[in-house]
Formats: C-alpha cells, sequence, structure tokens
C-alpha cells in the first residue's frame, strides 16, 4: 500500500541562488526554500525533521554543495526519500552543452568554473540507497544560454533532456523569460509558488496522499491558466507514482487557536516582538489575531459593563491586539471552566477558549467563564500570507497552552514564548 516516506530515512538538500555577481538577482528564491523547507517539516504533510533537511543558500563553492549532496544521499535510507531540489539560474556550458547550475559567483560565459555541474548532482543521487529520489529543479537561462536551446524547443524541454535520470523522477522548470518566473509582487517564483500552494492547500477530489505526477499535473494546469511555460516531467521505474506528501486537503494544517511567536529579525511596528493567538484560519479568505502580549495603561471605557470587569483576568486592561479595526468594538476572549456546556453568543476556538459577544448578558456567565481578556483591533493576513510567514520564518510556530492568553504577566510573553519556540529552553 503506498504511504509517504519515512521522514527519519529520508533526507531532502534545497539548493538556492538569490544573490549573484555576474548574473540578474532572483529574490524570490530566498523565499521558495523557507517555503519547501516549511513544507516538507510540516507533520501533516510529511513531517521531515529539520536536521535532515539542509538548505543551502547563496553558496559560491561548488565542491562545498557537492560534499552536502553526497552526505544527504549517502544517509537516506532505502525506506526513506532522498529530495534535492535547486532554484535559481540554469546555464547551459557553450563547450559541451551540459547543464550547469549557477551558484552566486558563477560566470555565465564559464559557468563550469565556479558552478554545479547537473552531473555532479546527477551522480550523487544515483549513488542514494533511497528507493524514492525525487529532483526538482526550478531555473532559468541567462541571456548568454539562449542560444544554445534548440531550435523549436522550450526552455523546459531542453533541461529535462540534458538533466534526465535514471530511476529517478525529475521535476523541471525552465522558463526562457525571466520576468515570468518570478511575477512581480509574488513571495515566490512561479513554478515553485504554484508546487507550494498544491502542497499547502491540497487537491480536495484527490486521494489522502498526492504523488509526482498528481501535483506536477496540477502545477502545469495552474501555470498553463496563467500563461507560464509548462514545466516537464522525467521518471523511470513508475518514478513519477511516489508519493511525495499527505494531500493537505485531507489533513489541513489547523491553525485557528495556535499562537505564534514574531522573530527577533521582525522589525515591521505592528509584529515587533508579538505573540500573537490566531482566531480565524481560512484558505481562502486569510487569517486574523490578536496580539496577547500589548496591554494598554489606559482606563477601561465607560460602556465597560460592571459584569464584564469583574470577569477579567487581570491585568483588568484593554489590550491592543492590532491596528485593524479598532473603532469597531473589542474581542473578548474568554476561557469556559472545565465540563461547561458553550453558552449562547460564545464560539469556540479551542480547548475550551473562544470568543464571547459582549452584547450578552455577563451575570449568566459568571458560573461558566474562568477567564477573560479585552482586545482592540486585531491583525489580518491574506490568503497563504499567514502559512508564507511561518514558512519564511517571520514567525515561529509556539506549542504554547492556551492558557497563556490569560497570562499574568503578558509583557514577559514574548521573551518566554520565543525562546521555547527556537528550541533554547
Amino acid at each position: 500500500m503506498a504511504e509517504v516516506a519515512d521522514p527519519r530515512a529520508s533526507r531532502a538538500v534545497l539548493i538556492g541562488g538569490a544573490r549573484y555577481g555576474a548574473l540578474p538577482e532572483v529574490p524570490a528564491v530566498t523565499r521558495n526554500l523557507a517555503g519547501l523547507s516549511g513544507v516538507l517539516a510540516d507533520a501533516d504533510l510529511w513531517g521531515l525533521a529539520p536536521e535532515h533537511c539542509t538548505v543551502l543558500a547563496d553558496h559560491d563553492d561548488p565542491r562545498l554543495v557537492s560534499r552536502e549532496l553526497r552526505r544527504a544521499a549517502d544517509e537516506a535510507q532505502p525506506e526513506g526519500m532522498l529530495v534535492v531540489y535547486y532554484a535559481g539560474h540554469g546555464l547551459v556550458d557553450p563547450v559541451d552543452g551540459s547543464l550547469v547550475l549557477a551558484l552566486r559567483d558563477t560566470d555565465p560565459a564559464v559557468p563550469h568554473e565556479a558552478g554545479l555541474p547537473f552531473e555532479h548532482l546527477r551522480r550523487a543521487v544515483a549513488g542514494s540507497r533511497a528507493r524514492r529520489r525525487l529532483v526538482i529543479l526550478d531555473c532559468c537561462y541567462a541571456g548568454r544560454a539562449a542560444g544554445h536551446m534548440a531550435a523549436g524547443e522550450s526552455g523546459t524541454q531542453v533541461v529535462a533532456d540534458q538533466a534526465g535520470t535514471d530511476e529517478t523522477c525529475l521535476l523541471v522548470s525552465a522558463p526562457r523569460n525571466r520576468t515570468a518566473q518570478a511575477p512581480p509582487g509574488e513571495p515566490y517564483t512561479a513554478f515553485t509558488g504554484e508546487l507550494l500552494r498544491v502542497l499547502r492547500g491540497g487537491l480536495p477530489d484527490r486521494p489522502a496522499l498526492l504523488d509526482v505526477r498528481t501535483v506536477w499535473r496540477e502545477v502545469t494546469a495552474r501555470l498553463r491558466e496563467r500563461g507560464f511555460e509548462l514545466p516537464e516531467l522525467r521518471a523511470g521505474n513508475a518514478g513519477d507514482e511516489l508519493v511525495l506528501v499527505r494531500n493537505a486537503a485531507r489533513h489541513h494544517r489547523d491553525l485557528v487557536g495556535r499562537i505564534v511567536v514574531a522573530t527577533a529579525a521582525v522589525d515591521d511596528r505592528d509584529l515587533r516582538q508579538a505573540v500573537v493567538l490566531i482566531l480565524r484560519h481560512e484558505r481562502a479568505r486569510g487569517a486574523v489575531g490578536v496580539r496577547i502580549n500589548a496591554p494598554t495603561s489606559a482606563p477601561l471605557p465607560a460602556e465597560i459593563q460592571s459584569g464584564w470587569r469583574r470577569l477579567l483576568t487581570p491585568p483588568a486592561v484593554i489590550f491592543d491586539a492590532g491596528p485593524l479595526s479598532r473603532a469597531e468594538g473589542f474581542i473578548a476572549v474568554a476561557r469556559l471552566r472545565p465540563d461547561v456546556e458553550p453558552p449562547l453568543r460564545y464560539r469556540m476556538v479551542r480547548e475550551r477558549l473562544g470568543v464571547v459577544a459582549l452584547s450578552a448578558e455577563p451575570e449568566p456567565l459568571t458560573p461558566v467563564i474562568a477567564g477573560l481578556r479585552l482586545f482592540s483591533g486585531y491583525l489580518g493576513w491574506g490568503p497563504e500570507q499567514l502559512e508564507a510567514d511561518i514558512d519564511g520564518g517571520l514567525l515561529l510556530l509556539s506549542d504554547a497552552d492556551v492558557r497563556e492568553v490569560l497570562s499574568s504577566r503578558p509583557r514577559e510573553l514574548w521573551t518566554t514564548l520565543h525562546a521555547r519556540a527556537r528550541g533554547d529552553t
């Protein structure tokens, strides 16, 4: 019976070039690497441990990259899967026509001198004991290589033919137009962006496990609709049938009620050192959350009834939850006592934590509510933006208990939860 590869026996190497000395920069590649590593690590999708996923960003030494490839290939076990991904500039050597993957210092006139020959990658993958091997190339040609593309063939076909390898599934995108590869205003390159959307969002009308061919067909259809060049799939020995991830439409990552923590690198005014409770998370509409570590010093507004005031958990103040819709009233987050039925006008979020309407009468709620906090405003993310912030390392997904929402020391939450989410404690 088909199943996902054992993540403990699997390895991945993700290589990317966003910055170059002699080639145009591709900033989206940095987010490609973060997004794909996040997908592979997601326990709902696959669950590859971070130490088993090597990310090589903007390296300039092909020997180092080759060593990491060989190490991962050697460590991958037969019951596991070896995944190798490259995003950046793909070059055709002007002398022998071989494919070279550009690194930071690669000169397109002599790509073999400081680039990574695809033959090195192919040899490393071919030597692995892993029965499942997947190579993904999201690369384009630099202008100097355009003359080496065969007339009448797409860039994808040329790269796929040159990079072909036995007993390995190869998924390749090689658009001729660089601007089409990284659409302005989008976080990822065109091909990897659609790949991540399929893997993250899943396919509702497909089985619980997604194989490479199914993913490739869906990505191809989406790129065709957008007018981008189409990817190619090469596979031997039914390699395209290997299971890549669980179908996220059946195993959706549920972030409602989860607490996310901004990393120290975030300097955005609204997210800097923020600890956020996610109240809503929908694939089509995005996400809504409230900062839980920003109590204000202002007195409670007069419109807050005395009955609600008595239910507030110290510090009994209004919390600055975010910049959106501050003038539209307050969000009341309450935690129910054990073994009580949710009252009317109460929407459960997670583990007895929910949102209660302040239009309800507070007195009947006294026996059922264990704690209450009032928030002004909220934070919002568009579709896939919250996932991108988490996968991109801007936000850390905390395993904190929902009781932290009612912490008596909210200003200390960021220090504590940030360290915990990073594994420092």
